[in-house]
Formats: C-alpha cells, sequence, structure tokens
C-alpha cells in the first residue's frame, strides 16, 4: 500500500536561489524524518503562460523525489513524496554593483507609494475621497516630478563633462543653451523610444509616469534651451573702427539680451554665490540650472504640503479637530520656543518646565491604569490605515539617500575638476549648488540621530521580554514591541521627523525667496520671529560639513558592502513588487483595466508547478509548505483554485498573512472563501518574530502554534516545523 503526496514548497522574500528552499526542505527531511534515501534530484524548466506568440518565458522548478517507508512516526503506508519548488524570486532581481544598488535603492523607496496606494483604498476603514486623492497626488509627484527631475540632472551633470573633455562651451564653439536643448532633445527621444519599443501592457506605474514626466521635461528643457539660444546673437557685433582715425579702436557693444533673460541671470546670481554666472560662456547654462533648481525646490515644498494636508485629514478623521491642533500645535510652540530661546537660563528654565508638565503627564495616566493606557494605544497603535507613515517613509528616505548620493557625485567632480583648479562648467556649477542641495542635511542627520535612538527602546523591551510576545494581539507590549515594521512608535516619530526636516527646508527657502526679491532680512534684529527663526537654520546648518560628512562616510561604507545592501534590498523589493500595478486607479476597481503584473505572474508560476508536476504524478495529496511573503503567494492561490476532489493540507511558517496584508490590505487578501478540499492549515510563528505571527480566520480554520523565539529566519530547520509536517503526512487531527 503506498500514498502519493505531491509537495510544492514556496520560499519567502530574500535572495533565494532555485532549489536553495527545497534542498533545506530535504536535508532536513532526512534528519528529521530519517528518510533512508535515495533522494532523486532535478530541474524542469517550465514555459510560463504569456501573450509573446513567438518568445517562451522559461523558469526553473527543482523537483526531488523519495519515499519514505511504512513503520516510520506512525505512518502505516509508504509514502511517496514528489516535491517541486515555486521560483519567483528572479521576478525581482538583485542589482549587481555599488552603482546599480543604489539606483535600486532609489527605485526600491519608490515602489513603497504602492502600499500607500494600496492601503489608502483597501483598508477595513476607508479613507476619506478627499484623503484618497492627495495620496494618489503625492505619490504622482513622486512617480512623474522628483524622480525624473534627479534622473535629467545626472543626465545633464554627465552631458556637462563635454566642457572638459570634447568641446569647451562658448559663444564661438557650443553655448551652453545648446547643450541644454540637447540635454531636453536626448531626453525626448528616450522617452519615444520607450512609447514605440520598451512599453508593455504589463509595464508598472511607476515606470509610466516616470517616463512621462521624463519626456515632458525634456520637452520643457529643449524649449527652454532653444529659446534662450535664439534670443542671443549667433556671431559677436563688428567693431567699429573710425576710419580718419585708424588707432582708435572702439570696441563693440554686444545686443542687450531679453528683459526676462537678464532678469533671469540677475536672480541666479543674486540667490547663490554663483561663479558661473559671471562667466560669459557660462552664465545663461547657469541660469536655466538655477531656473531648474528652483522649480524642483517648488516640487519638494508641493510635496511636504500635500503629507501635511494628509496628515491634517487623517488626524482630524481619527481622533477630532480638538486633538488634533493639541497634537500639532503642543510639539509646534514647544520647537518654537526652545528655538526662540534666547540664553541658555531661559533654555533650562523651559526644559524644567517641560520636565514638569512631563511628571504630571505620567502620574494622570498613572491615575487612570490600564484606561488610559488603553486609550493611547487605540490611538497610536496599531491602525488599519498606515499610508501616512509610508509617505513618511518616502518623503524621509528620498532625501537622505538622494542627498547623500548627490554629496558622493559632487566630491567625484572635484577629483575631475582638479587639474583646471575648479575652473570648468561642472565643477563651477557643483561648487555653486552643492551648499544649496545640501542646507538641509544637518536637519536630516540629527533627525536620523533621534529616530534610531528612539527605535532602540522598543528594539531593547522585545529582546527582553521576547518570551512574552504574541500572547495578546491587543496588549500594550504587542502593539508598542511587538512589531519593528509599521510599529506606532516609530510612525509618530517619523512623522515629526518630516515635520523638522520641512522646517529646515521651508527656512532655506525663505532665504532663498529674500535672495531673489532683494529683501534685506541679516541686518533684522534677532529677537523677532523672522530673525529668532533663521538664527536657529544658521546654527544647525553649521552643521552642515559634519552631516555631509557622517553621510559620505555612510556612502562609502554601502559602497564596499554593495552586495550586502542588495540582499537587504531583496526583502523590500519582494514586498512592493507584490503591489505594483500597472495604471494609477486599483485593480480592483470594477471594469478597470488596472492590474498587478508581477503578482499574477508569481500566481501563474504555482498554478504552473502544480499542474506541471499533476500531470506526471498522480496523487492522494496535495500539500503545500510556505514561508512568509510564500506563504501569502500559496494561500491566495489555493483560495483561487476553486473546488475539487484532492484533499490539500497547508503548512505555513512566519505568515503575515492575516496581521499585515489581511490587516492594511484588507479588500485584496480576504481568505474568508477557502476551498472545501483544505482538510487542515497547520500555521507556525515564533514569538519575537517581527514579520509573522498567528492567522486569525474565521471559524478556527487555523491550527496556530506559537514556538520559542527564533527570529523570521531558519523555520526549514526547525524542529518544531518538522512535527508538523510529521501530523501532516501521517494525517494526525490533533
Amino acid at each position: 500500500m503506498v500514498q502519493r503526496n505531491l509537495v510544492l514548497v514556496v520560499h519567502g522574500i530574500g535572495e533565494q536561489a532555485a532549489g536553495q528552499t527545497i534542498d533545506a526542505l530535504v536535508g532536513g527531511a532526512i534528519r528529521e524524518l530519517g528518510l533512508p534515501g535515495p533522494v532523486e534530484s532535478r530541474t524542469e524548466m517550465i514555459a510560463e503562460v504569456t501573450s509573446d506568440a513567438r518568445r517562451l518565458r522559461l523558469f526553473p522548478c527543482p523537483i526531488r523525489q523519495t519515499v519514505l517507508p511504512a513503520g516510520r512516526h506512525g505512518f502505516t503506508k509508504d509514502q511517496q513524496v514528489l516535491a517541486g519548488e515555486v521560483c519567483w524570486s528572479d521576478l525581482s532581481p538583485a542589482p549587481r554593483g555599488a552603482i546599480a544598488t543604489g539606483f535600486d535603492l532609489l527605485r526600491t523607496v519608490l515602489t513603497l507609494g504602492y502600499l500607500a496606494l494600496d492601503n489608502v483604498s483597501q483598508s477595513h476603514e476607508p479613507a476619506h475621497r478627499w484623503i484618497r486623492a492627495l495620496v494618489h497626488v503625492f505619490v504622482w509627484i513622486f512617480y512623474a516630478l522628483i524622480a525624473p527631475m534627479n534622473a535629467l540632472l545626472l543626465m545633464g551633470s554627465i552631458l556637462m563633462l563635454t566642457d572638459s573633455f570634447i568641446i569647451p562651451l562658448g559663444p564661438e564653439t557650443l553655448h551652453g543653451a545648446t547643450l541644454m536643448a540637447i540635454l531636453g532633445a536626448v531626453a525626448v527621444v528616450g522617452h519615444l523610444a520607450w512609447r514605440s519599443r520598451l512599453r508593455r501592457p504589463e509595464s508598472s506605474y511607476l515606470e509610466r509616469c516616470f517616463m512621462s514626466g521624463f519626456g515632458a521635461l525634456g520637452a520643457a528643457t529643449l524649449v527652454a534651451g532653444l529659446v534662450v539660444r535664439m534670443s542671443l546673437p549667433d556671431v559677436p557685433e563688428l567693431a567699429v573702427i573710425d576710419m580718419n582715425n585708424p588707432q582708435a579702436y572702439v570696441p563693440a557693444l554686444p545686443r542687450e539680451p531679453p528683459f526676462w533673460l537678464e532678469w533671469l541671470r540677475r536672480a541666479s546670481c543674486n540667490s547663490v554665490e554663483l561663479s558661473a554666472c559671471w562667466d560669459p560662456a557660462y552664465q545663461d547654462i547657469a541660469a536655466l540650472l538655477w531656473a531648474f533648481t528652483m522649480l524642483m525646490a517648488l516640487t519638494w515644498l508641493v510635496a511636504v504640503a500635500v503629507l501635511l494636508a494628509i496628515f491634517m485629514m487623517s488626524a482630524i478623521t481619527d481622533v477630532g479637530l480638538w486633538r488634533t491642533a493639541a497634537l500639532a500645535g503642543v510639539p509646534l510652540v514647544v520647537i518654537l520656543a526652545i528655538q526662540l530661546a534666547s540664553d541658555l537660563p531661559k533654555l533650562v528654565l523651559l526644559l524644567a518646565l517641560l520636565a514638569v508638565a512631563g511628571a504630571a503627564f505620567a502620574r494622570w495616566v498613572a491615575r487612570q491604569g490600564g484606561e488610559a493606557l488603553g486609550r493611547m494605544t487605540r490611538l497610536f497603535g496599531r491602525r488599519a490605515r498606515i499610508y501616512l507613515p509610508i509617505c513618511n517613509a518616502m518623503l524621509f528616505l528620498w532625501m537622505l539617500i538622494s542627498a547623500a548620493i548627490w554629496s558622493i557625485f559632487a566630491e567625484l567632480i572635484k577629483k575631475i575638476d582638479s587639474p583646471k583648479g575648479g575652473q570648468t562648467l561642472l565643477g563651477q556649477l557643483y561648487s555653486d549648488y552643492s551648499g544649496l542641495a545640501t542646507s538641509t542635511m544637518s536637519y536630516i542627520v540629527f533627525g536620523l540621530a533621534g529616530l534610531i535612538v528612539a527605535g532602540v527602546v522598543p528594539l531593547l523591551i522585545r529582546q527582553r521580554r521576547k518570551e512574552a510576545l504574541a500572547l495578546d494581539p491587543e496588549s500594550w507590549l504587542d502593539v508598542w514591541c511587538g512589531r519593528v515594521i509599521l510599529n506606532p512608535v516609530l510612525n509618530l516619530l517619523l512623522m515629526l521627523l518630516v515635520l523638522w526636516i520641512a522646517f529646515g527646508g521651508a527656512l532655506q527657502a525663505v532665504r532663498t525667496a529674500f535672495d531673489v526679491l532683494g529683501v534685506n532680512y541679516r541686518p533684522w534684529n534677532s529677537d523677532t520671529l523672522i530673525g529668532g527663526l533663521i538664527r536657529f537654520h544658521d546654527q544647525v546648518a553649521a552643521y552642515n560639513p559634519m552631516a555631509i560628512a557622517l553621510v559620505g562616510m555612510a556612502g562609502i561604507a554601502a559602497y564596499r558592502a554593495a552586495d550586502f545592501v542588495s540582499a537587504a534590498l531583496g526583502v523590500a523589493r519582494d514586498i512592493s513588487i507584490y503591489s505594483a500595478r500597472t495604471l494609477a486607479y486599483s485593480p480592483d476597481t470594477p471594469g478597470g483595466r488596472s492590474a498587478y503584473a508581477v503578482r499574477e505572474r508569481i500566481k501563474a508560476r504555482f498554478r504552473s508547478v502544480r499542474d506541471h508536476l499533476a500531470r506526471q504524478y498522480p496523487h492522494d495529496r496535495l500539500i503545500v509548505i510556505a514561508h512568509s511573503q510564500g506563504t501569502v503567494i500559496a494561500a491566495q492561490c489555493l483560495q483561487e483554485a476553486g473546488p475539487g476532489d484532492t484533499p490539500i493540507f497547508l503548512v505555513t511558517m512566519g505568515s503575515p498573512l492575516t496581521h499585515i496584508y489581511g490587516q492594511y490590505f484588507a479588500r485584496g487578501f480576504d481568505m474568508a472563501d477557502l476551498p472545501p478540499q483544505l482538510e487542515r492549515w497547520i500555521n507556525i510563528y515564533r514569538c519575537d518574530d517581527f514579520v509573522g505571527t498567528d492567522v486569525t480566520l474565521e471559524g478556527g480554520a487555523v491550527m496556530n502554534h506559537r514556538v520559542a523565539p527564533g527570529g523570521h529566519t531558519g523555520y526549514w530547520t526547525d524542529r518544531h516545523v518538522w512535527q508538523a509536517v510529521r501530523d501532516v503526512l501521517a494525517g494526525r487531527m490533533s
């Protein structure tokens, strides 16, 4: 008597080579199940279902086959096992090299926008329509404006190297405005080539927005360069020579430029300490770059304003108008009071008053007992809407990473420029704008340091009390310290961090506006509000060199550890691509054309592996074993399979299915309709797993097993997992 088992293995997030997971499964089975062997091993290539009629897209399917004799672990029949692995990590390949890793890091930050879009439209608690609109606007600003602007700046920087190595810029060679027009033309051609050759129905919303914004900005740059170029004479005017007095030479007067170009030149020279604007060969390209930089600054201010509007509307919706005013007003008053404290005694007195107020609040919480703590937990704790923290993270991480990359690039330019003593175009422009581009670097570094210090607290509590984690999902311990991802304390601090950086950016914008408008603010009395704020801004900005040095050191460390950074990015990349959509609106919109292209490919691979193995191996039951993100894939695929005759057993480990996906994206991950042939679902989770926990479904359809601490990895070699596998293979229902 033989029982035939078909086993599907679905790996989790991270860099997984084909066969790595199933080999870990086999290795554990040899030790824990006592497999006598031999284990047959092979890899077959399976074709994906694709609309391309000419080319096949193949992916590997590692297969292992063996027999477990009867009499072991209570088995009454020989257990024939054919196991196949569902590989999908190649759909989000890791970059190779430091430069590719840097770009992949920025792309991963951008893909967080997909999670915000999904959460605002698919959570249990529907967000207000204005909030949904603002979240879409915020993500669009990043996809279609901020990212393409940085790409255009990078292309322009590379193109400006022509002044150093190919053709010197000047009125008689290559005009700066012509170079800008060439840059715009290259961007337009790239956009048209993408539209005609590379765009596919499965192209992501990020790709579509980026290329559209890139083409539009390129067209604007092309037009601006041509307009400036046509406003200038092609050749210098002839000199005036008096024939009666040949020794008298009167140089030609240059033709006056249009008033708007003259204003642009003056504004660029007044706003920052430009050196390029004083060079006749560079002044027009410097003016155009200044205008582009001001447009980028305005875009950033709009993004921050949209984020603040989301925060205010969300807070009013959650806690009401007066509590929102208190939450936003009290920290603002404290920050302003600290900044305006003119001397040390006043600052000490202010801090003492804050300490007294904090002690009084703590005493009130102690008198209220668990009720007050419960209210605070419900207010700041685990909620169904996380679009605001995600948008905060996008803004902060992009500012930090892009500033670091541009700082490192500026240092490389200095190395290239050193033989000419800083006289090349690119060297002068980076010298002019490096201070403006990194004017808030000290704010970013100080804020990041505060976030790290505050984030250590829940980590220490988790470490000391990890045995008590995952007992009560509603307890203060699980809400405040149970998760590192989406932790309410860090989410609140992240919002304060964004406000802090926005404060520094707003002050820098005010100073730049004063410079452009010719307002002489320096002699103002420092005791006034604006004077005190600018004085405080100058004090913080004085640490910019130190902050830039720290960011540079971090960038060098990341450069040397590019492979490690790439592997760490794989976790975030695998999560974000699963929510990547093709169009702006949600794919669950009735009659809409938007789709989760990568998600559908992954699920199609699961079905292809199952059907491929089922055709060559008739089986009595199907066993699916999955870890982490693979549990989400497996559960959705089994749910969509529909009724059948073959019994199904599901073993999940470290699953984020219900407490992350089911909570924050409920409409897309509703597990209410499970297939009737699913006889048993065993979920195993460690109490200190920061990703996976229990899977909670109506009717108690899942048997949850909480095991000893061990983190999120290593489930495949955990003996608690193998006990569950033995239960499934033996058919025991305990």
